[in-house]
Parts: C-alpha cells; structure tokens; sequence
C-alpha cells in the first residue's frame, strides 16, 4: 500500500462502518421492541449486500435519507423480516438514531491508532455523509478531539460522492489533494467521490466485503495507521 510519508498531510476518514459501526444489537432491540425479531447473527451476515444497495442508491442520485431508510430495510429484509414490517421499522429506529447515532460501534484500537497518527504529525478531519449530529456522536465515542474538522453533508447540502465535498474540506483545511488520502468503507461513494477530487482513497473493508476492489484494501483504520508509520519510518 502506498501511503505516501513524504507528501502526506492530512488524513481524512468517513464515520459510518470506518470509524463507528452500525449496532446490531440496537437494531435488533428495536425490531424486537416493535414485534418484529431478527437475530443479530443475521444482521451482521447480509451488511454487505445493504452496503451494496446503498451504494447503488447514492449512485443512482437518491438523497442521503431516502438512502438511509432504504439501507436499512435492505439490511432487515435480507436478515429474514418481511417487506411491510421492514419498511415499518425505519421510523423507530430513526427515532432511535436521532436518540444516539445507531452508528456508534468503534473497535478498541481505534482511539489509540488515532492518537499515534496524530503525534507523528498528521492533522485528521471527517468528510461523512450523515445527519448533522456527527459532534454529538463523536463526544459520545469519546472521540471528540481527535479531529480538527468535521465535514458534514447535512451542513453543506452537498454528499459523497460529489467530489464537492472533499474540495470543502481541503479548502478549510489549506492543503492539496495530493496531500491527503480518505477512508473510507465504500467504494462507489467513498473511494470515487474522492479520487475525483484529486484525493487517494483506501477501502476499509473489516468483513471483506469487497474482496474485488481493485484499489488499496485495509481492515481497519488502525492497520492504515500502522502501515502509514511503517512507512514513514522506513523513509
């Protein structure tokens, strides 16, 4: 993987399925609540296939809430719920999303892989599409300081994979394209709406999801980090 230590600036990330997972376990609480039970085994086995549905959908010029909706009742449908009940659960479990980000997982390494990145002198901003409570979310995942900008497409009226979105970031940020590299966890919205703002883009990709793609591949963002301060020290 190249990772670039002589010219590498900023590390920009995604937040949903990069840095903070989606919660089975309150998905399953929810659809259980409205009497419509899913094992959690189930849910996490089919999140790719959601993941590719969304894709299509941000691709295709859906809105990121219609996208959200549609995520999610890809994720229940193919976990074994039926159609209707599917579509009945996405209000409550907006609601409880509006509550407390649903994407709110994050692996134990991260905070740490996070902080080593920054000590060797890598400044971190968010480009995310979500819905503008990200700083609520990372307070919450004890993560509020990691990051010097959060770029969020409810706030700019712009979303991945708009190359738009990232040149705000760059922007505020004062660095080229070629000084910063996104991760991100799909690779129709994350890696091509980035490159085409002139950004190198790595696919998390923690499940293999995407055994195909044909770009840079990491597990996690610890492991870019890992790899990134290898490198660098091997410079």
């Amino acid at each position: 993987m190249d990772v670039r230590p002589a010219s590498l600036r900023v590390l920009l990330l995604d937040v949903g399925n990069t840095l903070a997972f989606l919660d089975m376990e309150a998905v399953a609480q929810v659809a259980a609540r409205e009497g419509s039970p899913v094992p959690v085994e189930a849910l996490a086995r089919v999140e790719g296939r959601a993941k590719r549905r969304y894709e299509a959908l941000m691709a295709a010029g859906v809105s990121h809430e219609e996208g959200w909706g549609l995520y999610l009742i890809t994720l229940l449908e193919e976990a074994g719920v039926g159609a209707d009940a599917a579509r009945a659960l996405v209000g409550p479990l907006r609601r409880a999303h509006d509550v407390l980000n649903l994407w709110r997982r994050v692996p134990p390494e991260l905070r740490a892989a996070l902080d080593r990145a920054r000590a060797s002198g890598l400044r971190l901003a968010i480009v995310s599409n979500s819905e503008g409570m990200l700083p609520q979310l990372l307070a919450h995942v004890g993560l509020a300081e990691s990051f010097e900008l959060v770029v969020d497409s409810h706030h700019e009226g712009v979303r991945k994979p708009d190359p738009e979105i990232f040149r705000r970031a760059l922007h505020r940020l004062g660095v080229a394209p070629e000084e910063a590299v996104y991760l991100g966890d799909i690779p129709g919205v994350d890696v091509v709406g980035a490159n085409a703002a002139g950004i190198d883009a790595v696919l998390v990709d923690p499940f293999d999801f995407y055994p195909d793609h044909a770009g840079p591949r990491v597990p996690s963002v610890a492991a870019w980090v890992d790899a990134y301060l290898d490198a660098t020290a091997h410079a």
